[in-house]
């Protein structure tokens, strides 16, 4: 089932099959709440939709993802170590079902500016996977609004041990 219909299925209630008469194409149906729909409230007034949107002194408001990538200042938010431990969580070692982070794996990370600078290392020397998994994070990294290069530095001192992982890794994995 692809991603579409799930979502179709989820929209419609679930009472038909998702993608049902679409000719096999993945499509979302919504259908717009009339004034006679149950539970709509005759009172209520509709929300206005981004486009015509509005601040207080009648500017036009700001795109959900121009708010979602700006910060407090208004332009970009700063790139912090937590957003790039955040992205990296999402790289796992293909043989260990953990990932990079708790794995013990990223020794260091630098932010100047935009520039990221992450000094990690791999399990073992002969790691056929390490290309692989620091290709992989400085992808996720890269995605992080305001950063503008990644450079991923392995390093073999100290050499990786698992008492590096974290306690939740080293549980997951029966090693205490």
């Amino acid at each position: 089932m692809g991603f579409g219909k799930f979502l179709s299925g989820l929209f419609s209630g679930g009472d038909e099959n998702p993608g049902e008469g679409d000719n096999g194409k993945d499509s979302l149906r919504a259908e717009p709440a009339g004034v006679d729909s149950p539970g709509n409230d005759a009172s209520a007034q509709p929300a206005p939709s981004p486009a015509e949107g509005r601040t207080e002194d009648g500017a036009p408001a700001p795109s959900l993802e121009a708010a979602a990538a700006d910060g407090p200042s208004g332009g970009p938010s700063p790139v912090t170590e937590q957003k790039v431990l955040e992205a990296l969580s999402n790289v796992y070692d293909p043989e260990i079902p953990i990932d990079i982070v708790n794995l013990g794996l990223i020794y260091g990370v630098e932010i100047d500016g935009g520039n990221v600078r992450i000094e990690m290392t791999m399990t073992a020397p002969g790691c056929p996977v390490s290309g692989q998994i620091a290709g992989e994070s400085r992808l996720l990294v890269e995605e992080i609004p305001g950063v503008e290069s990644v450079d991923v530095e392995i390093v073999w001192d100290p050499p990786w041990d698992p008492s590096k992982m974290s306690e939740e890794a080293q549980q997951s994995l029966n090693i205490y």
